[in-house]
Order: C-alpha cells, then sequence, then structure tokens
C-alpha cells in the first residue's frame, strides 16, 4: 500500500512531515509513502505580515483542496495554522505527541527579552508575539519578518535584527544550533496548537482514518481541542493578539489564556486548573473568566480596528 501526502515545501513542513511517516511505519512497515510538495498563498507572499494579509487559509487552503480532489490520500499541517472550521469532506483524524508550545527568543547576542538594549530590534509577523513585546518593552523597535524559520534565522545573524521569537517546537525540529530562551508562558501565552501536528484525512476513507488514528496522542488531541474550541468560542484569529495553552494534568486541566489591549497598556491575564476531562465544560468555563476579566472588551477593539 503506498500514500500520497501534501504537505509545504519549507524545511521545517518536510521535517513534521517525515515525523508522522516515520511514525507510521513502526506500526505498518510494509507501507509506502511519498510526499507531495504543494505550494501555498502562504509561500508565495514572504512580505506582508501574517495579520495584514486579507485572505483566509494561506498556509492549508491549495493543500486541502488538492486532499479533496484526491490529488493526496492525507494532509501534514502546523495546528498552530490551521482554522477551527475545516473544508466540507475533511477533518482532523490525529494529533501525534506534541512537542513544546512554547514561545522563544533567540538572539544575536544571546540575551532574553528583558536583557536585550534599548532601541533593540525584534523580528516577529506574529501580531500576538508583537503586542506581548510591546507590552513588556515598549522602547524595542518590532520589526516585520516574514519567511521560513531558517530563513529567519539568517536574517537576524545577517543584521536584519538583533532578535527574533520563534516557536521553540520549530528550533528543536529543525535542529538548529542556536541559544535560545523559552519565554514565560504568562509573559508569552503561546497561540492555540502551537508545537503540534494536524493529520488531515477525508471523511469517507474509513480505512486510511483507522490507520492514521494509531499515532493520535490522546493528551496532545485533549489540550489542543480546548485551546482551538476556546478560540472556536471567541471567535478570534490572527487579527487578535490572543495566546491560549492548555495543559493536561492530574485531575484535570491547567489553562492560561492572555491578550494584550490596542494600545499595549492593559493585559488581561487568566490562569485556571479545572478539575475532570469534559473539553467544551473546560473551554467554556474559561471564556467566561476571560470574558468577567475583560478580554472580550480588547476583541472587540482589536476586531474594530481592523475591520
Amino acid at each position: 500500500m503506498k500514500l500520497v501526502v501534501g504537505t509545504r515545501g519549507s524545511k521545517l513542513s518536510i521535517i513534521q512531515t517525515q515525523e508522522v511517516i516515520n511514525s507510521l511505519k513502526e506500526r505498518y512497515r510494509e507501507m509506502e509513502f511519498e510526499i507531495k510538495i504543494i505550494k501555498t498563498t502562504g509561500d508565495i507572499d514572504l512580505e506582508t505580515p501574517l495579520y495584514r494579509i486579507q485572505k483566509k487559509g494561506i498556509f492549508e487552503k491549495e493543500i486541502d483542496l488538492a486532499l479533496i480532489n484526491r490529488e493526496i490520500d492525507f494532509a501534514v499541517h502546523s495546528l498552530k495554522d490551521y482554522p477551527t472550521d475545516t473544508l466540507e469532506g475533511i477533518r482532523i483524524v490525529a494529533v501525534p505527541k506534541r512537542l513544546s508550545p512554547y514561545d522563544a527568543l533567540t538572539s544575536r547576542i544571546g540575551s532574553d527579552l528583558i536583557d536585550l538594549p534599548r532601541k533593540s530590534k525584534v523580528g516577529t509577523s506574529s501580531l500576538r508575539r508583537e503586542a506581548f513585546i510591546k507590552y513588556l518593552r515598549k522602547d524595542l523597535e518590532v520589526i516585520p519578518i516574514r519567511g521560513n524559520l531558517d530563513t529567519r534565522l539568517k536574517k537576524m545573524f545577517n543584521g536584519l535584527v538583533d532578535a527574533i521569537v520563534v516557536a521553540e517546537a520549530g528550533l528543536i525540529r529543525l535542529g538548529e544550533r542556536v541559544d535560545f530562551k523559552r519565554l514565560n508562558i504568562d509573559d508569552f501565552t503561546p497561540p492555540a496548537g502551537q508545537g503540534a501536528l494536524a493529520v488531515i484525512a477525508r471523511v469517507d476513507d474509513d480505512r486510511l482514518i483507522e490507520i492514521l488514528s494509531t499515532i493520535n496522542d490522546e493528551k496532545s488531541w485533549m489540550e489542543t481541542s480546548i485551546e482551538r474550541r476556546i478560540i472556536s468560542l471567541l471567535k478570534v484569529g490572527c487579527k487578535t493578539p490572543i495566546g491560549v495553552c492548555a495543559r493536561v494534568e492530574k485531575g484535570g486541566v491547567d489553562v492560561t489564556v492572555s491578550t494584550v489591549s490596542l494600545d499595549y497598556e492593559k493585559k488581561v491575564l487568566v490562569n485556571e486548573f479545572i478539575e475532570g476531562e469534559d473539553m467544551e465544560k473546560i473551554s467554556s468555563k474559561i471564556v467566561e473568566s476571560f470574558k468577567r476579566e475583560g478580554g472580550e472588551e480588547i476583541i472587540r477593539e482589536w476586531r474594530s480596528y481592523y475591520d
């Protein structure tokens, strides 16, 4: 049996896809795989900050359409980039064991964010990261920087910026030999799904779903499902600087949600441990707490600004 898997062409995307293939090969040694590279909108426009791109699904739509049209058998995406509403006819069927969900800072001078000299240039294309940086250090200059992770690292070492904020999982997967500092979850609450992969299949492909489901990690599935449900309930996307991270622990789930106001003066941070495993109940409780602390008003500010 040979399966064709669709993915983006970046070095990190190939590594992530190979990670999924290797896990499947451990269970199905006779199975063969072919990786099909599909260029997406996000791979073509490498200049515009992500939150200023008007189109939705810039990193996955073309791949998912290839899946629907049966040009590929399944797809692998970075879960943090994957929308909460999938195209009709496909769905997430597995979330393999997640790597670190946290953000990390790497710089040319090996410094932490708090220790960067005044007026240092920090690169990011994420509105969430930009807002958290400006809330903590208004003296820093935030520079829009796009490109694959290895490209952004090269831009930093070539002097375009002094530091960049990236996903720790990306640095781990790429095996980049760079010093980095993990950023505190309260200061830089990561986006829903960061560090996790989404394996996508057609809803009518029962046999393949059965195969792909064998690499699903229940803990990672639960954590990311809660994170994505919170984002869905709040109706926010990349144009709202919001972070949400769920960590399954003994007896319940520890959830952190935070956002920063449009003027970077106010931060709403909610952290709660909720007992049980009812994902819907946990998500709803966190959203209620977030709204009670003023998070919904901040979301409205950002939505009005970009709409």
